[in-house]
Parts: structure tokens; C-alpha cells; sequence
């Protein structure tokens, strides 16, 4: 039972850590006219901040990144040349994703609400791989180790708001391995050293 508890409070105290350690940025979109809109981000701590427009096919129409840590980026941008439809506009700081969904029609634009989306906290010490990861869109997930020769290892993780996991690497042989923890939607990578 002490055991049962210690790993409860071992768990929230790794997802306690990695929500205070996370960039926390804003990103308003306000359409100026029909064909336009001014994008504004903000964040707390200078950061490099990566902008892209993709369509909803995963076609990238657009993507650009600051030369220099910034707290604030603003730009007009003009969707006059984007076919009718629906994009998403995506934040990227430091693995924190802040996503705007827009809609391109013959009367204008069309801008839905913001998104956080926060990049999984992976921690490799000991032969142990802790893994925390807040999955918003309750995606299925899975989690795959891989090495030189291929696939190693895959497990289901399922479709928790709240992912806690930890593995016990120890029986692995030496070497580089690649954890790719992943969705329908969404792709993350850990690379480490045994």
C-alpha cells in the first residue's frame, strides 16, 4: 500500500513540475478586414518563437521563426492567396503549441479559439524513462522505443487526459535509442544513451 501511494504522489508531484515549467504563451488573432488579420504573441520569458500555417490536409503554407529570443512578435498577415478552407495557426515556444483554427471563405476570415498544447516531460536517470504528458485531445496514444536495428519495444498508453509512466530500462542493452511517443495528430521524440 506505501507503495501504491508513494508512486501516486511520485506521479503528481513529476506533473506538478512540469505544468509550472512550461513557456505560457497568448496568441490573439483579430481579422483586420476580409482578407487579413493581426497575429499577436506574447510570453512571459524571451523565447524563439515559431509561427506556421498548415491546411487541414497537413500541407505547410506558411512557417517562420524569430532570429532571436523575443517576448513579443506581431505581423499582418494577408490570406488572399489561400484557398477556401480551413487552417490551423500554430505557436511553437520551447514545446509549449499554441493552435488557432481559421476558416478562409469568399466573406472573409473566420478566426475559432486558441488551443495550449503542452510537448510531453520525458526524465532518463537510473535505467528508469519517466514519461508525463497532458493529452487535451485524448488522443489515442502509444509509445515505441527504437534503436540501429528497428523497433524495439511498443506499449499502449490510451486515451487518458493525465499520461504518468515509467519504464524500467535496466534489461536494455547499450546503446542509442529513440522514444517516439505517439497519435493520429501528434509526434514527439526522446533520444537517449544507455
Amino acid at each position: 500500500m506505501k507503495t501504491i501511494k508513494l508512486a501516486f504522489a511520485v506521479a503528481g508531484l513529476a506533473v506538478a513540475t512540469f505544468a509550472t515549467a512550461v513557456e505560457k504563451p497568448k496568441m490573439n488573432v483579430i481579422p483586420i478586414n476580409s482578407e487579413q488579420a493581426i497575429v499577436s504573441v506574447t510570453n512571459e520569458n524571451p523565447a524563439i518563437f515559431e509561427v506556421s500555417i498548415k491546411a487541414k490536409n497537413g500541407d505547410l503554407v506558411y512557417y517562420k521563426q524569430t532570429s532571436e529570443p523575443v517576448t513579443d512578435f506581431k505581423q499582418i498577415y494577408d490570406f488572399k492567396d489561400l484557398e477556401n478552407g480551413k487552417y490551423d495557426l500554430n505557436l511553437n515556444v520551447n514545446g509549449t503549441k499554441v493552435v488557432n483554427e481559421f476558416e478562409v471563405s469568399g466573406s472573409g476570415i473566420k478566426v475559432g479559439e486558441s488551443k495550449v498544447r503542452f510537448a510531453p516531460y520525458f526524465d532518463f536517470k537510473n535505467n528508469e524513462l519517466k514519461l508525463s504528458y497532458l493529452n487535451f485531445d485524448q488522443e489515442n496514444l502509444k509509445l515505441y522505443f527504437y534503436n540501429q536495428n528497428g523497433l524495439v519495444y511498443e506499449s499502449k498508453l490510451g486515451r487518458d487526459f493525465n499520461i504518468t509512466t515509467g519504464y524500467n530500462l535496466s534489461k536494455l542493452e547499450s546503446g542509442s535509442y529513440r522514444v517516439v511517443l505517439s497519435s493520429y495528430n501528434n509526434e514527439f521524440t526522446y533520444d537517449l544513451v544507455k
